[in-house]
């Protein structure tokens, strides 16, 4: 694996990041077919200072753009999704702090970000609580000094991987608390038992708190349930990362396709030509699946421009235009339910390349649908055409919550 000084991130445009990149494709099936952690890698693109890549100048970063980030996120997710997906909560907790970044407590939350640090989630929990309800049976309660935190989450993405985690809790005075502690702290636990058929080591499992001490400085916020919803487009930013990852695992698909097709050295006795890459009906297929993923990295970079300009419409308030706000989460959600239907299919099709030879276990080719699919159940399809729909025809607000 290659070394990296932490210090200085590589930009995704350079040749550094591209080998860097090469380096965590080269191995990627084989760690999903033997169940692998990709510990080394993840550690690779810390060190590069991928996680930093959002910070300006000032903060110690290069400044990068929320569109040329989700470029990065997608040239990644070509290398590895499960990599790239371990990253999510980490780019949704710098894009906060920089909100803020006038508070002197987001500022120091950023430094540690510079200093090479990544923070995880332990937001979603099982139980009957409505997703996205943001009713927690994990509760922050007073301590003696600060708070103390007990309760169990799941679907812990990238926890496994991280040296913070960000933790919604139910507060004694009807609220809903965000806080973050150090992942080695005492009374955290992280279980690695995700046992999902795709995006498998992620590290999306059970964490544990008990009795874990928070202290003032650790409470990110702490907002009553009867709160008005502020404009925002942070939810739409946690959404688009899903679809940025399923745009670079289609991008992937086009690159076995084009050697799977290669590799082929014999196709049928009543094919239209000896040769499978001078097929034409098998070029035919390829280019279709080719332009899919076009598409794919199009609509993803087009929403992400979307969330850049109300990001940049912040005021004083560091809330964003509101029509801004809107027209981004639309474009999201219209991505979602877009690739939902087509990426599927495609690494399908990829399958067919290669004929029966294509189902060999070590080729791993069905990791590819596998990973799509399970990242496309992280919120319903149909709830999200049918909200875009209420908006065009009564301009019905969309739902105000991470989930959608």
């Amino acid at each position: 694996m290659t070394s990296l000084d932490r210090s200085t991130a590589l930009l995704p445009d350079s040749d550094a990041f591209a080998a860097l990149l090469r380096d965590i494709a080269a191995g990627a099936a084989d760690r999903d077919r033997n169940d692998e952690n990709p510990v080394e890698q993840v550690a690779a693109l810390k060190r590069a200072g991928f996680g930093t890549l959002r910070l300006p100048a000032a903060f110690g970063g290069p400044g990068l753009s929320v569109t040329q980030l989700f470029s990065a996120i997608i040239d990644v997710a070509r290398a590895d999704p499960i990599v790239a997906h371990i990253f999510r909560t980490h780019f949704w907790f710098v894009e906060e702090r920089l909100r803020t970044s006038s508070d002197p407590l987001s500022a120091e939350w950023l430094s540690t970000v510079a200093q090479g640090k990544t923070f995880g989630n332990a937001f979603s929990e099982k139980g009957s609580n409505a997703v996205g309800s943001l009713v927690f049976n994990t509760r922050l309660l007073p301590a003696e000094q600060g708070y103390r935190l007990d309760g169990e989450k799941f679907y812990s993405t990238g926890t496994l991987f991280s040296d913070y985690l960000t933790v919604t809790a139910t507060t004694d005075h009807d609220s809903v608390a965000t806080v973050v502690v150090p992942a080695d702290r005492d009374g955290v636990q992280i279980i690695d038992d995700w046992d999902g058929f795709g995006q498998r080591r992620t590290g999306t499992g059970t964490t544990v708190f008990t009795g874990v001490a928070v202290s003032e400085d650790e409470v990110l916020s702490d907002t009553p349930y009867d709160a008005e919803p502020q404009p925002t487009v942070q939810y739409a930013s946690l959404q688009l990362f899903i679809h940025a990852v399923v745009a670079g695992i289609l991008e992937s698909v086009v690159d076995d396709g084009v050697t799977l097709l290669r590799s082929r050295e014999r196709s049928f006795s009543h094919a239209v030509t000896e040769r499978p890459t001078d097929d034409p009906l098998l070029q035919r297929q390829l280019g279709e699946i080719a332009s899919t993923a076009a598409i794919a990295r199009a609509a993803v970079l087009d929403a992400a421009a979307a969330i850049e300009a109300a990001t940049e419409s912040y005021g004083e308030d560091r809330v964003p235009d509101a029509e801004l706000a809107i027209a981004a989460q639309l474009k999201v959600a219209k991505v979602k339910v877009h690739l939902d239907a087509v990426a599927p299919e495609a690494a399908t099709r990829l399958l067919e390349l290669g004929g029966a030879s294509a189902a060999s276990r070590s080729r791993n080719l069905d990791r590819h649908w596998r990973n799509i699919r399970t990242i496309t159940l992280h919120n319903p399809v149909g709830l999200k055409a049918r909200a875009i729909g209420q908006n065009l025809l009564h301009g019905t607000a969309l739902p105000a919550n991470a989930y959608f």
